[in-house]
């Protein structure tokens, strides 16, 4: 059977997903969805399914779809996938958050808002650094803090959310020391900020705070070579 590889609907559905390109085709062969389904030996339930977007055929089906409708296996498996398969990747997640552009900034400017969330981190940016992030209210620090070495080795770039005031325990965070803004692990019970240098007896490794010195909590952090 020969393939119509140049099919195209005269009317192209609006969002052009699999789903659409088995409907559109399905009714320009003026076919039904019962009879369809007969075709392929499955149920008219399943071809609905996936004309609105409820789930894509497997790959199998696919083809099995494009042989019996005349149509490109290519064509039709290059349509947009539905929205509910798409969410099952693995990076759907990490895909569906939004870019931002972080500021670069100074220790000593973010310690600012500890007492002022509405400071705007742009105004005092030295750079930027692009990052996906749910909140828009990041900045970037390079760390070259030797008591943090271990972690963040010197030049780091860290990205803080300063929205995020409630670190998990062993999570880092930026807060207020009493050399200044710093990037330290917490730690509960008792509230601390914890140093990561290697050195055990480090007179640094526990220092006694409380979660009003929180400025906010570490999201990324990236090595700049």
């Amino acid at each position: 059977m020969s393939h119509s590889n140049a099919f195209a609907p005269q009317s192209p559905p609006p969002s052009d997903s699999i789903g659409d390109r088995i409907r559109v085709t399905r009714k320009a062969r003026n076919l039904s969805q019962a009879e369809l389904a007969a075709r392929l030996g499955v149920t008219q339930p399943a071809i609905a399914n996936w004309e609105s977007g409820v789930h894509d055929p497997r790959r199998v089906m696919l083809a099995k779809l494009a042989e019996t409708l005349d149509i490109s296996l290519d064509w039709l498996a290059s349509g947009a996938r539905s929205a509910l398969e798409a969410d099952k990747h693995p990076a759907a997640a990490y895909l569906r958050r939004p870019m931002h552009h972080a500021p670069v900034i100074t220790f000593q400017d973010a310690a600012r808002f500890l007492d002022d969330m509405k400071a705007d981190p742009h105004s005092f940016a030295e750079d930027y650094i692009p990052v996906t992030s749910g909140s828009d209210k990041v900045f970037a620090l390079i760390v070259t803090d030797d008591e943090m070495r271990l972690v963040f080795p010197q030049g780091t770039l860290v990205v803080i959310d300063y929205a995020d005031r409630s670190p998990a325990d062993g999570a880092f965070c930026l807060a207020l020391a009493r050399e200044g803004a710093v990037i330290r692990r917490w730690r509960r019970n008792p509230d601390r900020l914890e140093v990561c240098n290697g050195e055990k007896k480090s007179p640094k490794a526990q220092l006694v705070a409380s979660p009003s010195v929180i400025i906010g909590c570490a999201r990324i952090s990236i090595r700049v070579h």
